[in-house]
């Protein structure tokens, strides 16, 4: 490259880039919540430069954007902000993002484009609308109204909220006698975010609880909020944020009792007293037919039948220390019942992993960043310490570790790194952890094993692909992929290089007959070193395919992966499908 030539061409200025977002492929709208900084290199100090975000077709001048010149100047990488609403308008869409530059009296050239697909909001990353009389402050599962005046609607800020947005929020659910429960209670242009949201990062009115003391008891009662993220008061082009359940409860109160706490060994743990256990079973009274639940300070611990006035519950899990347990009715105002204090006092254990305090159960999402043996027996500082990881029976050897000898030093505990890649060859499966230590000459001491469950990763951290030509519908219009369709795939925690995946995409020909194609299969196919390191992969799917998809039939993305790396269906993780409806010429 030339750059002191006096002639500059658009191949001499590569495209630029956003500082808050590195990747080259898409826009994640989250990363971009507080600043958009577009990056500009490969100028020289006296140029002069403008910066462009053009929208996608449709998406107005509100959409695009187009800066004035100003010099360069001297350091690297230039750097122009620019207003990151501009995202807000071209979600599940197309951007191009480019820059201008003006060399003495030459008429500007225009860069190579950066060309990103803007992902949709994920629900995840929005808040949900709670009602703040709810248990929990809102965040619980019930609702008790019978002693109601008003209740209030709430939203808290989400990323890219502006003043001027809209917002909807419909109340439904089941009357008492039987018929449909259906209340727009925002809607616009009434609803809108002003100062006052700014000021104090929520949005709330205040309602008679008179209708819904009219609801059926035990019913559910549904919040669906949505927000015109572009300030429009067209309800069509909303964003749709997470629904919130509540259970509406209208009859009276009965207040609960716990009665008796014991340990595994069906001891008596008695109110304050101390146990080594960390699953308890408690039991205690409650009106017949009432489903009670179960809270270990605010958490809940789960539900019981008092089926014959009497419940009991099995809560594991539970970590060192003390806790306070309470039982509440599923009806009422819900009143708590006397409170069961529990200190459970765990043993001096000579090995442990760090990132599951209970001493048994490993949950594979606390454990995405760390794994930690932490080894603590009356250890001398010059003993050499190893750790070894041992997978269950038949995981492939990647899937088991012996750490590297190390000093035991000085520092009581000592915690040594496992690599977390070994915790997803061992999903839903026990592992076996084992430390050795040599001491002198002396020959070389193994520790008794410790056994550690690993659980599995929830269902709803496997997203499936999506096919980007859609921009974030449910429709995929065969015009717009005649050069061929891109499956945009995401991450998932514990993703790694070597993890068999599969994809099948079902679909129905113009005859009704199936029209199926395999993209990838288990054991042939496996996630790249690239995919697991930048989070997202894109696969082409050629028209030749896609063009004998018949009108109004439904295309499905299946797509599977073996994150043990061992190519069997049976124990693969199934991935929600995902559905799009084939808009076509009949």
């Amino acid at each position: 490259m030339n750059m002191s030539s006096a002639t500059l061409l658009t191949d001499d200025l590569p495209p630029p880039s956003i500082k808050e977002n590195p990747g080259f492929t898409v826009l994640n709208p989250v990363a971009v919540r507080d600043n958009l900084t577009i990056l500009v290199d490969d100028v020289q100090p006296d140029d002069e430069i403008s910066v462009t975000l053009a929208g996608a077709p449709g998406t107005g001048a509100e959409g695009s954007y187009t800066s004035s010149f100003s010099p360069a100047g001297t350091a690297r990488p230039v750097e122009r902000r620019i207003d990151n609403s501009l995202v807000t308008f071209n979600l599940s869409k197309t951007i191009t993002l480019t820059y201008s530059v003006k060399r003495g009296t030459s008429a500007p050239v225009t860069s190579q484009p950066l060309i990103l697909y803007v992902l949709p909001m994920a629900q995840g990353d929005l808040p949900r609308p709670f009602i703040p009389q709810a248990t929990d402050d809102g965040e619980g599962l019930m609702l008790y109204v019978n002693e109601l005046t008003e209740f209030t609607l709430r939203t808290h800020a989400w990323s890219l909220h502006r003043q001027g947005q809209y917002l909807w929020q419909r109340l439904r659910g089941t009357k008492a006698d039987g018929s449909v429960f259906d209340v727009p209670y925002w809607s616009a242009p009434n609803n809108v975010i002003d100062d006052e949201f700014n000021r104090f990062g929520f949005y709330e009115r205040n309602y008679s609880a008179v209708p819904l003391q009219g609801l059926k008891d035990r019913s559910v009662l549904t919040l669906e909020l949505m927000v015109a993220l572009q300030k429009s008061q067209d309800e069509s082009l909303a964003q749709k944020f997470a629904h919130r359940n509540y259970i509406v409860r209208t009859n009276a109160a009965t207040t609960p009792r716990i009665l008796s706490v014991k340990d595994p060994d069906n001891q008596e743990i008695p109110d304050n007293g101390e146990t080594a256990h960390t699953s308890l079973t408690l039991s205690g009274t409650a009106r017949a037919g009432d489903e009670v639940e179960i809270f270990d300070e605010r958490t809940s611990q789960g539900t019981a039948s008092a089926d014959s006035g009497t419940w009991e519950l099995l809560v594991a899990g539970l970590t060192g220390g003390p806790h306070v347990f309470t039982a509440k009715t599923l009806n009422g105002n819900g009143e708590a019942s006397n409170s069961w204090a529990i200190n459970i006092v765990l043993r001096d254990l000579s090995l442990s992993i760090k990132e599951a305090p209970d001493n048994a159960n490993l949950d594979p999402l606390a454990a995405t960043r760390s794994l930690t043996a932490v080894v603590n027996y009356d250890m001398l500082p010059d003993d050499r310490v190893s750790v070894r990881w041992t997978g269950a029976q038949g995981t492939l050897p990647a899937g088991s570790h012996v750490t590297n000898t190390v000093l035991a030093g000085s520092t009581r505990p000592r915690e040594i790194p496992l690599p977390v890649s070994v915790v997803a060859f061992s999903l839903g499966k026990p592992v076996t952890v084992t430390f050795t230590y040599e001491r002198g000459l002396s020959p070389p001491v193994t520790s008794l094993p410790f056994f550690l469950n690993v659980g599995t990763i929830p269902a709803a951290e496997f997203v499936a692909p999506v096919i980007t030509q859609a921009n974030g519908t449910t429709v995929l219009d065969l015009k717009t992929v005649t050069a061929g369709a891109t499956l945009l795939c995401s991450g998932w925690p514990h993703i790694a290089s070597g993890q068999r995946i599969a994809m099948v995409l079902e679909g129905t020909d113009a005859k009704g007959e199936p029209h199926n194609l395999t993209v990838w299969r288990l054991d042939r196919n496996a996630v790249t070193r690239s995919w697991a390191s930048g989070g997202t992969y894109s696969q082409n799917v050629s028209y030749d395919y896609l063009k004998d998809l018949g009108p109004d039939t439904k295309l499905s993305i299946h797509f599977s992966s073996n994150m043990d790396q061992v190519a069997n269906s049976e124990t693969a993780v199934v991935f929600q499908p995902r559905v799009y409806t084939i808009l076509a010429d009949a």
